[in-house]
């Protein structure tokens, strides 16, 4: 303390004032004694005045109250809705909470007893209380006990309950669904095959997603099943529709996304065999125009631009055989328009067929043509040379002197001589 350190200070500084010093100094710590005395039993005593009175002012008065509990037991009312099972349990609970209320009751007059014992003789005060106490205690425990026991039943039977609701729910959404996957729409056309493609993969996120919930109001229910009592019937019968619901929900799930896959793989095929037709069609159709060369040069023309077309159809021959090749694999997975696929494909190797037979005529006509205008150009100049040589052979010019017959007879042997 401060005051006792100044002391000690003064001291040191002066010792000849060591006995009057100290003196004042035990004065002072009487002083300080007295005083934090004083305090403690005022905050005791104020403490003392502002305490809550107790609820129950003595054992008569909670022994009133135990004998109107005990004369209205909790009962467990017949529930079918899980908001009944929850007013019930805050009944429960309220009396539970209650009769905790009550323990802490016997222990505030255990408290208040001893503190006016010492005015009604302590022996005699302390067996009495003892003998109230034990007897409330009993009395409490016996009333919490079977308060205890119907809130495990009552528990048990929302949690039933709940499981049952969680039964007709996941019945409720597998029903829902099941005519999604046991649809017969397939699509008519590439575009709305790939649409229900979608939507079905968008089914079987779905069950993707929900197999763990299902799996565990099943869990649940098997828990709950396992018990022998017979209110438990419905949720096995309940359980059992669940299970036999998304059984058929998923084989259902899985046909129809095989059928659909072998619907898209069709359409596909139709879709390319629909290009494929088009252009073999179209070629023929350009095949089918007899367009003629008035002459050597053009001819050449049209048959340099027939050998391109000719190598075209050649190479088209590579998606023709990848039409097939994707027609045999339809056709071996047994697709169900396998018959309609096979005459589809035995209509684009026709066509094919027909056209290189319509490029090979072609082909020959324009040749012919061309080697005709070759053979008419050479009769043209043979017909020409052969008219020359005519005209000198049957000239009548025999020349006039010995040079111009020199000349004529030259001539004359140079023609005999190319023949």
């Amino acid at each position: 303390m401060m005051w006792f350190a100044g002391g000690q200070e003064l001291i040191q500084e002066k010792p000849e004032l060591r006995s009057v010093v100290q003196q004042k100094l035990e004065e002072i710590r009487e002083c300080w004694s007295d005083l934090e005395n004083t305090t403690k039993a005022k905050a005791r005593q104020l403490f003392e005045n502002n305490k809550p009175e107790p609820a129950v002012k003595s054992y008569s008065d909670l022994d009133s109250q135990l004998s109107h509990l005990e004369q209205q037991p909790p009962q467990l009312e017949q529930a079918h809705h899980l908001p009944t099972f929850n007013q019930q349990l805050q009944k429960f609970q309220a009396m539970e909470s209650q009769i905790g209320d009550f323990y802490k009751d016997v222990g505030d007059l255990g408290a208040l007893q001893g503190v006016c014992l010492p005015q009604r003789g302590l022996m005699a005060g302390e067996q009495e209380g003892a003998e109230q106490s034990g007897m409330v205690e009993t009395r409490i425990v016996r009333l919490i006990e079977p308060l205890k026991e119907r809130r495990r039943i009552l528990l048990a039977s929302k949690e039933m309950h709940q499981v049952a609701q969680d039964l007709e729910d996941e019945i409720l959404w597998i029903q829902e669904r099941l005519p999604l996957a046991s649809s017969k729409e397939y699509g008519n056309n590439l575009q709305s095959v790939q649409q229900l493609v979608k939507k079905h993969q968008t089914l079987q996120r779905e069950l993707t997603g929900r197999r763990a919930r299902v799996e565990e109001v099943l869990d649940r229910a098997g828990i709950i099943a396992s018990l022998r009592t017979p209110e438990v019937e419905f949720v096995r019968e309940g359980a059992g529709h669940v299970r036999q619901l998304w059984e058929v929900l998923q084989l259902e799930t899985e046909r129809r996304a095989v059928l659909l896959d072998a619907t898209l793989q069709a359409q596909q095929y139709y879709t390319e065999a629909a290009k494929v037709e088009s252009w073999l069609s179209e070629q023929k159709l350009q095949l089918a125009n007899e367009e003629k060369g008035t002459d050597e040069a053009s001819t050449l023309q049209l048959l340099k631009a027939h050998l391109a077309l000719e190598q075209t159809v050649e190479t088209y021959a590579e998606t023709v055989g990848m039409l097939s090749q994707q027609c045999q694999c339809l056709l071996g997975l047994g697709h169900p328009d396998s018959e309609q696929i096979t005459k589809q494909q035995s209509h684009i190797d026709r066509l094919y067929v027909s056209l290189k037979d319509m490029v090979e005529h072609r082909k020959t006509r324009l040749e012919q043509q061309y080697w005709l205008y070759q053979l008419n150009k050479e009769v043209e100049e043979l017909e020409k040379w052969i008219t020359e040589r005519e005209a000198v052979a049957s000239s009548t010019d025999l020349g006039n002197d010995l040079e111009e017959v020199t000349i004529l007879q030259e001539k004359f042997t140079e023609i005999c001589r190319r023949n």
